[in-house]
């Protein structure tokens, strides 16, 4: 079976390859394709991403390419992590938001928006390559952000393969769970409902018995999960519902905004600085001569990122902060599923008699009911070989459903805008997103948003 990563020189490809690598007898891998238009990313992260996987699986064929047509010709799965326009779009993203006095965050409000702007016509060209090459019951994954709206751009598209949008950020906290309540996490069930990127975690149980009014009223949770954004209180007046991180740039919203724009850098120019100072390190060795060299260089400034996440606008630090790995210790060290589990939970369930509950983003069809069929949610899954089973949640307050179907009305809208360039409608989208919630502001910021060549033919 052939896998193929378009965006595959990202900086956290090293990851990606590892779980693939660790994982590859769960989905039967003979080849794996690392695709990226980028020269420079293929020669440095490709390079480290290619030396680890072939470490740990020498007999599967690795490869590193610009071209796509060979990338997607005849894969079975396809994952997609793009970062289109790089450091430099985001940072401008971010800035104009800002300039507008409202929220300047990469997935989240107008910079979301800016985002898939640039997203969606480039994963749209590539889900045509992928009709036209890929094996006829190819599967694809979309991890590129703002993911939800992505993969509803896809499927609106009319792509007719199998999609499912994967973000980190739900089992990420879920993860984290198990500790707190000091059991084994199989012995946990969680329904997570929402956006992605605006969800809630609710009917925590374990082992079938409730525990999410105690776990609720738990510090340890505020100190050692990304809970920790979060005041209990504030946990209590959403029916004791956990949150997904990004949630707090919704109900802090002026407290993130101050900091934000208080601080020295944004996330994007900070994101940007450690990336340019590890670009310049990695260019003064030869990265294939000298992997151990180069893994050092990159773990150094990825945990600069990675340690780094949230603080200014939160003013916390992360709740595990990681150590630095040598190769040796990174390649050897337990692979816990991380950036690419839920594809491949995904893939092993087809072959598998065992159950297992994850969180995708995919059609509603009525799972959330007080949303259009079409549309496309974040929800938690009951993943057998007889498929994928979304949850319905038992419960979901009246609050939560006006949040949804608020920041629902702005996605819907914007990815219509994005595939049929109406500047028109884009107004509407940004009017409807309740961080920016006004004509003037959302008239501003398309304008801001599509003084661009490339953008002249809207109309």
């Amino acid at each position: 079976m052939k896998l193929t990563v378009i965006g595959g020189g990202g900086v956290r490809s090293i990851f990606l390859a590892k779980s693939l690598a660790w994982n590859a007898h769960r989905i039967n891998l003979t080849e794996v394709v690392f695709l990226d238009n980028s020269t420079e990313n293929l020669a440095t992260f490709g390079e480290i991403a290619q030396h680890v996987f072939r470490v740990i699986r020498p007999d599967i064929h690795f490869s590193l390419t610009q071209d796509p047509q060979s990338a997607i010709r005849n894969a079975n799965y396809i994952i997609t992590t793009l970062r289109v326009g790089g450091d430099e779009s985001r940072v401008r993203d971010e800035r104009i938001a800002l300039s507008h006095n409202t929220l300047g965050q990469e997935t989240t409000g107008a910079a979301g928006f800016a985002m898939a702007l640039r997203s969606i016509p480039a994963i749209l060209d590539y889900c045509r390559m992928i009709e036209e090459l890929a094996a006829e019951d190819a599967i694809l994954f979309n991890f590129t952000n703002p993911s939800g709206m992505v993969t509803e751009a896809i499927i609106k598209s009319g792509f007719k393969r199998r999609v499912y949008g994967i973000c980190d950020a739900p089992s990420e906290l879920i993860r984290e769970l198990p500790e707190i309540l000091g059991c084994d996490e199989s012995a946990v069930q969680v329904e997570c409902y929402g956006l992605n990127h605006f969800s809630w975690f609710s009917n925590i149980t374990v082992d079938g018995v409730s525990v999410s009014a105690t776990l609720a009223k738990t510090p340890a949770l505020y100190e050692k999960t990304t809970m920790q954004y979060f005041s209990p209180d504030l946990v209590a007046q959403c029916d004791n519902q956990l949150l997904n991180e990004y949630l707090y740039y919704y109900y802090y919203r002026q407290e993130a905004l101050d900091a934000i724009q208080n601080a020295a850098e944004t996330r994007g120019e900070q994101i940007a600085r450690i990336n340019q100072q590890m670009r310049e390190a990695l260019q003064t060795i030869d990265v294939k001569q000298h992997p151990e060299q180069a893994f050092d260089i990159w773990m150094q400034h990825y945990l600069c990122r990675e340690n780094s996440y949230m603080q200014s606008e939160s003013q916390k630090e992360k709740p595990h902060p990681r150590t630095p790995l040598t190769l040796t210790q990174f390649i050897e060290e337990p692979d816990t599923g991380g950036y690419a589990g839920v594809a491949l939970d995904i893939l092993e369930a087809v072959n598998s008699s065992q159950s297992k509950r994850i969180v995708v983003s995919l059609t509603n069809n009525g799972t959330l009911d007080f949303l259009r069929p079409d549309d496309v949610i974040e929800i938690s899954c009951d993943l057998s070989s007889q498929g994928l089973t979304p949850v319905k949640p038992r419960e979901v307050p009246q609050a939560q459903k006006n949040m949804i179907s608020c920041v629902k009305e702005y996605e819907r809208l914007a990815v219509e805008a994005i595939m049929t360039q109406n500047r028109d409608v884009a107004v509407r989208a940004l009017m409807a997103h309740p961080l920016i919630g006004s004509w003037c502001l959302a008239t501003k910021l398309v304008h801001a948003y599509l003084d661009d060549p490339q953008y002249l033919h809207w109309h």
